[in-house]
């Protein structure tokens, strides 16, 4: 062997490793159920409203009326389209996120995690230190949607979001407002540790 080519591949081993490494520290999504085992009250609460079925909206036959007052085929199956899926799923195209029904399927929806933030390290925090500070929860990832609007925005304002206020007034999104009345969240709890979700 040369000495360019044992370099070379003396270079390839050390970026192979150190992507590996990256790759390996990168968050990803758990999915609900990871949260809810802790969070019971807030999954329980969050099943009942619209995030946690917003793929559902995606397939022939549902929501017809706003479907076609939108310009969509109410009889078409919206649950591969890209556009949609961006929004109406959990980590969309993300590690551990959705990726298609068939092979995540517990990743549709809005949710845990898409408000606030991919879990891996979070659970990890959870299992290592059974309390922590807010700092510390941020670090690890976590998010909230009530001091964070960027989450809610991306989808909600979002240049290819056609259920707007100009489609219909009842569209128009305001994001204070949507904190407050948590039409779509789940039910404020008291928090163990005071903060979280």
């Amino acid at each position: 062997m040369n000495k360019i080519s044992l370099q070379t591949w003396i270079t390839v081993l050390l970026m192979s490793a150190l992507l590996a490494t990256t790759a390996y520290a990168r968050t990803k999504y758990v999915g609900n159920e990871v949260c809810i085992q802790c969070h019971k009250k807030e999954g329980l609460s969050w099943s009942k409203r619209s995030h946690a079925n917003a793929f559902e909206s995606l397939k022939a036959g549902k929501r017809t009326v706003a479907k076609k007052r939108a310009g969509l085929d109410p009889d078409k199956d919206y649950t591969t389209d890209k556009l949609c899926l961006r929004c109406h799923t959990t980590g969309y195209r993300k590690p551990g996120g959705f990726r298609n029904e068939k092979s995540s399927p517990k990743m549709k929806g809005v949710g845990c995690e898409a408000c606030h933030g991919a879990g891996s390290k979070y659970k990890k925090l959870h299992d290592e230190k059974p309390t922590f500070t807010k700092e510390e929860a941020k670090a690890a990832g976590e998010l909230y949607a009530d001091n964070d609007p960027t989450m809610c925005k991306d989808c909600h304002i979002n240049k290819d979001q056609i259920f707007t206020e100009k489609l219909d007034k009842k569209y128009k999104y305001d994001y204070l407002e949507a904190i407050k009345n948590r039409k779509g969240l789940h039910e404020k709890f008291k928090k163990k540790y005071g903060f979280g979700f």
